[in-house]
């Protein structure tokens, strides 16, 4: 279980290094654009078109490394006060739930990939800007946010851990 949780920490992290790198781009990249705005009376071609493909690949790369540390929105009020066998059979069947639903999405996202791939499609804007990379990363993070649920619900079912909401320091009561 462990070196699961090591492998699926890196990838996490991985992915979670690529969704900073495209906030970086869109935070810098949007504050350039709109300096050379000021400054010279007109908008960096493709910073708008980069600008959404990066937005997308920042939700898309970050849901793995989000879920690992449970940082996803979600209601706990009734799961909070649960312990036990009680607990587990909820969170283990909330978490494949979860990531039933993600597969499900995954599987058409992916074949739109496969499909945007092979014409190399694009997307014209200022520029002609290519778009098959983004879907590609789609469907890779809807699929590894998939495993990092069924991981996150198998963990339940081994160690029934009362769940903290992210960066809540309070103690259990």
């Amino acid at each position: 279980m462990n070196l699961i949780r090591r492998c699926l920490n890196l990838i996490s992290n991985l992915c979670g290094a690529v969704a900073v790198l495209f906030l970086a781009f869109l935070m810098f990249g949007i504050t350039v654009d709109v300096f050379a705005r000021v400054v010279g009376g007109r908008s960096i071609s493709g910073i708008f078109e980069m600008s959404e493909l990066s937005l997308v690949m920042i939700v898309f790369m970050g849901a793995m490394w989000a879920q690992r540390d449970r940082a996803h929105i979600r209601v706990n009020i009734l799961s909070q006060r649960m312990k036990g066998p009680s607990h587990r059979l909820v969170m283990g069947l909330a978490w494949l739930c979860g990531a039933l639903a993600l597969a499900m999405i995954a599987w058409p996202a992916t074949q739109e990939a496969i499909y945007s791939v092979s014409i190399l499609e694009f997307r014209w804007g200022y520029t002609q800007v290519p778009i098959w990379w983004t879907k590609v990363g789609v469907a890779l993070g809807l699929w590894l946010a998939a495993v990092q649920m069924c991981f996150s619900a198998l963990d339940v079912f081994v160690n029934d851990e009362i769940e903290q909401p992210a960066g809540d320091a309070q103690a259990e009561v």
